[in-house]
């Protein structure tokens, strides 16, 4: 633990690389709009995409027999060449997935690395929702990596993850690197 309040918890970690099953936008601005972008492209629409990732075995986050509640389904940034950036919504798989890739999704392998972890454990989502936001972006933005070995690592090929499943909790996981 590099840091914590009673409310957020701040950790860094290895994570096993793995495979991330997506569909990605590179014009939208956070979760509501990357819906309602998603909603004019067929097929990409969020009942069908959410309904696509429940029937995807084996999701290393969430579980399998659960339908309807996007179990194991995750927001995401995907770093790119010449600074972009793209928003993704998608599942984490084993790294030797190798199952069912619907047509209108990608399916890239996000190697081992090493992570900042922000997150707030489970809270009311129609009492504190946006509150539980605003203290994460606080933790996130006043963070300061002087106190560590680490620095942010938005180079081409990292990708961020963003849960929120607010019976257990909502987590914000950046991809770092050591400094030299």
């Amino acid at each position: 633990m590099v840091k914590s309040t009673e409310e957020i918890k701040i950790y860094f970690v290895t994570i096993p690389a793995h495979r991330f099953l997506h569909i990605r936008n590179y014009e939208s601005n956070g979760y509501w709009d990357f819906w309602e972008r998603q909603r004019g492209i067929p097929g990409q629409d969020c009942d069908t995409i959410c309904g696509l990732l429940d029937s995807i075995k084996g999701k290393l986050d969430g579980r399998d027999d659960v339908i309807g509640k996007s179990s194991g389904q995750i927001m995401a940034h995907a770093f790119e060449p010449e600074g972009k950036r793209a928003e993704c919504y998608g599942a984490r798989l084993p790294a030797d997935y190798s199952g069912e890739v619907p047509a209108q999704m990608r399916l890239i392998d996000i190697p081992e690395g090493d992570y900042i972890v922000f997150e707030h454990g489970p809270f009311d989502y129609e009492q504190e929702n946006e509150s539980v936001g605003d203290r994460l972006q606080k933790a996130i933005g006043g963070f300061d990596f002087s106190d560590t070995e680490y620095r942010l690592d938005e180079s081409p090929g990292r990708v961020s993850f963003f849960y929120h499943d607010p019976e257990q909790f909502e987590k914000y996981i950046k991809p770092v690197r050591k400094n030299p």
